[in-house]
């Protein structure tokens, strides 16, 4: 039996939004929630102060709020991004960062438009491969024999 093809993409469709879900970075609101993911950017002074326990020109800091105050913010570091581009992983060590070192703190958030376009993009890509590789079956040959008869 031959399924038309919207039934064949319908199934595919949550796949594509699971594998396919784009987060992004959005300013914090108010406090830090505790548990979710951030990105946070140090001011230039709090590089040099933390350099100590993060390592030399911290620009970016990623990781897990395990705590927040109104003077620091307690972080499980998953990762530091230094100013030259290089990004360090860290294992979920906590770290203080009080809030005069901190310039942003962005929180990492599922972001609906960015996984509609790439969903959409994958989609369109497997529909234009599966396009490619529909034929008739005989190849480059074109279906004749070296006699010039059809097969």
């Amino acid at each position: 039996m031959i399924m038309p093809r919207r039934t064949l993409l319908l199934p595919m469709l949550p796949v594509l939004a699971v594998f396919g879900g784009c987060y992004g970075y959005y300013p914090v609101r108010a406090a830090a929630p505790t548990g979710r993911d951030v990105q946070v950017t140090l001011t230039d002074s709090g590089s040099v102060i933390l350099a100590p326990r993060i390592g030399p020109s911290a620009e970016v800091v990623y990781g897990h709020v395990a705590g927040d105050s109104a003077s620091a913010m307690l972080l499980a570091l998953t990762a530091v991004r230094q100013r030259d581009g290089n990004e360090v992983d860290w294992k979920g060590e906590h770290v203080a960062i009080g809030r005069p070192l901190i310039a942003r703190v962005d929180e990492r958030r599922f972001s609906r438009t960015r996984t509609v376009l790439f969903s959409g993009a994958i989609a369109v890509a497997l529909i234009a491969i599966r396009q490619g590789f529909q034929g008739n079956g005989f190849g480059f040959g074109g279906g004749k024999n070296s006699q010039g008869s059809a097969k």
